[in-house]
This record gives C-alpha cells, structure tokens and sequence, in this order.
C-alpha cells in the first residue's frame, strides 16, 4: 500500500491546498517589486512617517538592481509570473510606454513587431542600468540593433546614389509634366525605402507620478509590479489614464491584498520588514486604487490566494 493511499480525498485535497497556501505564502514574503516612485505609508494608501522617505527607498531599488533577477527568478517561477507576463503582453501595439520597467523582466514577452515604438522608464537608475543592458541582450534589442545600423547604412546609399545621379535636364522635365503624375518609374529609378525598424526601442528615467509625455500619447501603457512602489499610487494611474489615446489599454499585473483573511493578516504583520527591505507595499487594495483613478475595467483574474491582480483597463 502506498503512503498516499492512507489519507481519503478530503484529506489529499485540504493537505494540498495547505501546502500550496503556505508556498504562496513563503514566495510572497521574499517577492521584492519593481522599482519607481517610492511610497511611504502604513496603511498602504496613506502616508505614515516611520516608513522610509523617497530618497532612501530610491537608494534601496538601486542597490537591488544588480542581483534582482537572481533573486526574483524561483519566486516568479513559482508563482506562475512568467505566463502572466507573456499573456499580458501579448496585449501590447503600437506606441508603448512601459512604467517601472525595472531591470527589464518584460522585454522577452513583446511579440515580435507588435508594436511601433517602445519606452522603457523606471525611476531608479540602478534599474536603468541593468534594464538597458538586459534589453541590449534581447531578442527584441538584437533585431533593433541590427535594423537601425541597416537603416542607417540605407541612408547614407540613398545620400550616396543621390549625388552621383544629377537632374535631368530642363527640357526633359517639361516633356515629363504631363505623364509624371500618371506614371511609375522604374524600381531602378526610386529611391529605396530606409524605413525597416520594426520597434523603435528608448529609455526614460523619470517619475511616473509626473508622465513628461502630451495627453493621449500611447497606444498602450504597461505596469507589471510597480503600484506597490510608487508615492501616490492613486496619481500614476490617472497619469497613465492621461497619457491613454482614446480606446488604448493600460496592461496592470500586481500584487496586493489578498482576498484570505489570513494571508492578509500576514501581510499586514509583515509590512514593515517589506517596506524596508524591498521598498514595496505588497497589501494595497489594487481594485480601489483603480476605481479611485476613474479607469475602467475590461478584464480581471485574481489568482494565489487574490495577491496578483491581472487586469486590463481602459480611459
């Protein structure tokens, strides 16, 4: 007789939702955010002053920065990130405006010529800097490497090719007025296209509570694990509302307050160790922060234990 075979179906099931409870619980404890504009609260929608203040945390995010992926990694592995992230992303066209990009954990996810332009930004430039030399590796910063250096050498043939070929002359032109509208000239004769970046690719640092971009400016805008690091979270979603053209998509993966009573209580027992380790505010209620900044919502899937909100927004 197995071991298993001693414990009825009831007890399989409680045993194992016990145990997944207490994984969610343990990754949860040492899953640090993104990094943006820093908060400081108790309660994690209102300021309190024995959190540390912005500059500090800033100073955290940038110390982070060079060995968070190795410390991050196993705790997104466990908790099903990776396949959030690319879902998510999946989303994604057009112009783009990425918040609190971090150390760049987005990058592999944007399909390839999905959109037009991509800005990755972060407030700390510790993130920056390891953000820019992960997408430099990428598959993504390959192919715009290589587009931008072919568009480049096609410009300077285009230069080239245009000053070793002179004008017709004038008369010629006068015959050709009629018939130039009408008529295309040879492949030979056109001037060749120097437009082959599929993705533009730029960096900003700045602070996503003050969006330095014109109203309705992107397509799509993206959060993954930043709410929970930003001074006002309230006001960098209505900033990215703003930034929203017309029937675009804000893309939110986050993590905040459980919907169990318990995992709640942990994270509330547990804040302040959070906060000052990691800069980050894991228990906001991410559903009131969204309402409170007049988005609406398309699509929203809770998953361990209610702690990652998956969620699709409009203006």
């Amino acid at each position: 007789m197995s071991f298993l075979s001693r414990f009825s179906r009831t007890q399989l099931i409680i045993g194992g939702l016990l145990t997944y409870a207490t994984g969610v619980s343990a990754a949860l404890t040492f899953l640090p955010s993104s990094s943006s504009s820093p908060s400081s609260e108790s309660d994690p929608n209102h300021p309190d002053q024995r959190f540390p203040p912005e500059s500090i945390r800033r100073s955290t995010f940038d110390t982070l920065a060079p060995n968070y992926d190795k410390e991050v990694g196993l705790h997104e592995y466990l908790l099903g990130i990776q396949r959030r992230r690319k879902r998510l992303l999946k989303q994604a066209q057009g112009r783009v405006l990425e918040i609190a990009s971090g150390t760049g954990r987005n990058v592999d996810y944007y399909t390839k010529g999905c959109c037009d332009e991509i800005i990755f930004s972060d407030f700390s430039e510790g993130m920056m800097e390891v953000l820019k030399k992960t997408v430099g590796e990428s598959d993504l910063g390959k192919r715009y490497d290589y587009q931008l250096r072919r568009q480049q050498q096609l410009e300077l043939e285009r230069i080239a090719q245009s000053k070793q070929q002179p004008p017709p002359p004038q008369e010629e032109q006068h015959q050709h007025t009629d018939i130039a509208s009408s008529t295309t000239l040879p492949s030979s004769s056109q001037p060749q296209s120097t437009d082959v970046v599929e993705t533009e690719i730029r960096f900003k640092t700045m602070n996503a509570a003050a969006i330095p971009y014109p109203d309705q400016s992107f397509d799509t805008v993206v959060d993954t694990f930043g709410l929970c690091s930003f001074e006002d979270p309230v006001q960098v979603l209505k900033e990215m509302k703003r930034v929203l053209r017309p029937g675009g998509k804000l893309l939110l993966l986050e993590h905040g307050n459980s919907s169990w009573g318990f995992m709640k209580d942990m994270q509330a027992k547990k804040l302040d160790r959070h906060v000052h380790k990691y800069g980050c505010y894991w228990n906001r209620e991410i559903e009131d922060l969204v309402q409170e900044a007049g988005l609406k919502v398309v699509e929203k899937e809770r998953s361990q234990l209610g702690t990652v909100y998956y969620m699709v927004l409009t203006a």
